[in-house]
């Protein structure tokens, strides 16, 4: 046995006892080994020193604090049922699938910048859209010259007041 791993069995020696076959094969070792001779006693030290200090006292309503706040923790993870189907669903699904959903969004996203590049590229300042907006005879573009002389007071003549460019600056 190497003295990390006899090392790495000191605790468990103590508290968890240990196979017979590894416990025989541990206490050769230290018996052998000097070094783990002086670390074996002072672990020993240590938890002697351990078991001699009092345990401090536990806080009023520890307990109760503490059995509260697993309850939140429990109750916001998912439940055994609930992992149990995530996990054969996955099981399911698989890498490839997975991996063809991925690359099905990235194509996609690829897709919307190209697409979407010309949208940003002609941007103008709301202060040009303005002066656009100002020169464009809606009635004209739009072909609303028969809406013209709409009688007072009408739908139309409203519609046509409140999309005018002209009559923004009014309001």
């Amino acid at each position: 046995m190497r003295c990390d791993r006899a090392q790495a069995l000191m605790d468990r020696h103590v508290n968890e006892g240990l196979p017979p076959d590894e416990r025989d094969a541990f206490e050769s070792h230290v018996r052998d080994c000097p070094a783990c001779q002086r670390q074996w006693a002072r672990f020993q030290r240590l938890l002697a020193t351990l078991q001699s200090v009092p345990a401090p006292p536990v806080p009023e309503g520890f307990v109760g604090r503490v059995m509260a706040r697993a309850q939140e923790i429990r109750e916001r993870q998912p439940s055994v049922e609930t992992r149990a189907v995530l996990q054969r669903w996955w099981g399911q699904v698989g890498m490839a699938r997975l991996a063809n959903a991925v690359a099905a969004v990235a194509a996609g996203f690829v897709l919307g910048l190209g697409l979407g590049q010309q949208t940003w590229r002609f941007a103008v300042s709301s202060q040009e859209a303005e002066r656009l907006a100002a020169r464009v005879d809606a009635e004209a573009v739009y072909s609303l010259d028969y809406l013209s002389e709409s009688p007072r007071g009408s739908f139309t003549e409203t519609y046509l007041s409140l999309t005018s460019v002209a009559n923004d600056r009014e309001f």
